[in-house]
């Protein structure tokens, strides 16, 4: 009789494991669904293109075909691997319900053009703080220079 209530809770907590990491699995698919339509996955082609043009002044001979297969097959594969290594980030700060909620916001006209307009709008934010920390940096070393320094 005890082993089959043991049997019984053991199966209760098997079952239980299983719903629980199919759940978690249904978290993360979200949690990847949520990082791809909020336009944070396309914020990393911007950075493809960055780091493109800087590898092309480097080695200015590559052929445009070697850039779209080198973008298939080893930066997209590594850009999978980071959002694999942010799901557990995310499911430290937001619940499974906020993601959810964050997907229905993103899927809703104000929120697609959120994610098309973020990659940009953080591309103009970038020329412009660039410009604003130059311009930063040559009025500080010009008060260091009032002052003696």
């Amino acid at each position: 009789m005890k082993s089959i209530i043991g049997m019984i809770m053991l199966l209760g907590f098997l079952l239980g494991a299983y719903c629980a990491k199919a759940q978690t699995g249904d978290y993360d698919k979200d949690l990847e669904k949520f990082l791809q339509i909020s336009g944070s996955t396309s914020t990393y082609d911007m950075v493809y293109d960055q780091m493109k043009g800087q590898i092309q002044m480097m080695k200015p001979g590559v052929p445009d075909s070697i850039w779209v297969n080198l973008k298939n097959e080893v930066f997209d594969k590594e850009v999978l691997e980071l959002t694999k290594q942010l799901v557990p980030l995310y499911q430290k700060h937001f619940t499974h319900e906020d993601v959810k909620e964050m997907i229905s916001f993103y899927e809703s006209p104000i929120g697609k053009k959120l994610a098309i307009t973020t990659p940009i709008i953080g591309r103009e934010a970038m020329q412009i703080g660039q410009t604003w920390g130059m311009n930063l940096m040559a009025k500080i070393n010009g008060w260091l220079g009032e002052k003696g320094y």
